[in-house]
């Protein structure tokens, strides 16, 4: 999971506060409920959203995939929304990380990103669409570090960031987050706020291209440490990874 997760999460823990908790007195699924095997070393996995393992009646993802004799993801896997077959994601696995090309789909079926991986992580050029097909972004990947903003454009088709500099935004889950690039890099202020009121949740302050100071506004917590917003998208697609147990179905 991503920085940028981490703001997210706080807000849904005060929010979703009562739903967390009569979920919390479900017991646990049972693995054996959450795959069907389909062949000698395939497997379909049944996820929820957040990918994480659920038994099939109340899941909204199948994954499609093989095993190596370690039970680790090996080779092509396809990802689909259980109620309308859309194929959601596609790449490869070699020896259980995520090895060459990747392609992320909206849930209307349009291309949403595309990118390599080595050896499990983000490498090189990603580029990213809206769910109209316009183009979105392309960031580059390297050795670990944030990604640089190369390009970015507005849902309208408006080029914000061109080369590498200008003004960058994301709105996803009821917030927004935005800032200055320079060379790539975050510069100056940058903000997560609430959409709906416009209230600020995470500011931070880069210079030069590096991180300087935070703040999380509700907990009124500062750090210096490293950024907590990130520019990459959750790859949620990785949660599967991890084999999490869900709730059994109510």
């Amino acid at each position: 999971m991503n920085r940028y997760c981490y703001s997210l999460l706080l807000l849904l823990c005060f929010s979703l506060g009562p739903a967390r908790a009569q979920t919390a007195a479900l017991p646990k699924a049972r693995l054996n409920d959450c795959y069907r095997v389909v062949g000698k070393d395939s497997v379909v996995f049944y996820y929820s959203d957040e990918y994480v393992l659920t038994p099939p009646g109340c899941a909204t993802i199948r994954r499609h995939v093989r095993l190596d004799s370690a039970g680790r993801f090996q080779g092509f896997v396809r990802d689909y929304r259980l109620t309308n077959n859309v194929l959601l994601v596609q790449g490869a696995y070699q020896a259980g990380r995520k090895e060459g090309v990747f392609e992320i789909y909206h849930p209307n079926g349009e291309l949403a990103a595309r990118g390599r991986y080595l050896q499990g992580r983000e490498v090189g050029d990603w580029a990213y669409w809206y769910p109209t097909g316009r183009p979105r972004q392309i960031l580059s990947f390297r050795d670990g570090r944030a990604p640089l903003i190369q390009q970015f454009w507005d849902e309208t088709g408006t080029q914000l960031v061109k080369d590498g500099n200008g003004t960058w935004y994301r709105n996803e889950l009821g917030l927004n987050l935005s800032g200055a690039v320079l060379q790539g890099a975050p510069d100056g202020r940058w903000v997560l706020r609430r959409l709906a009121n416009d209230a600020v949740v995470v500011r931070e302050i880069f210079r030069k291209g590096y991180f300087s100071s935070g703040i999380v506004v509700d907990a009124v917590e500062t750090y210096q440490d490293e950024s907590r917003l990130e520019i990459a998208d959750w790859d949620a697609y990785s949660q599967g990874e991890v084999y999490t147990l869900n709730k059994v179905c109510q």
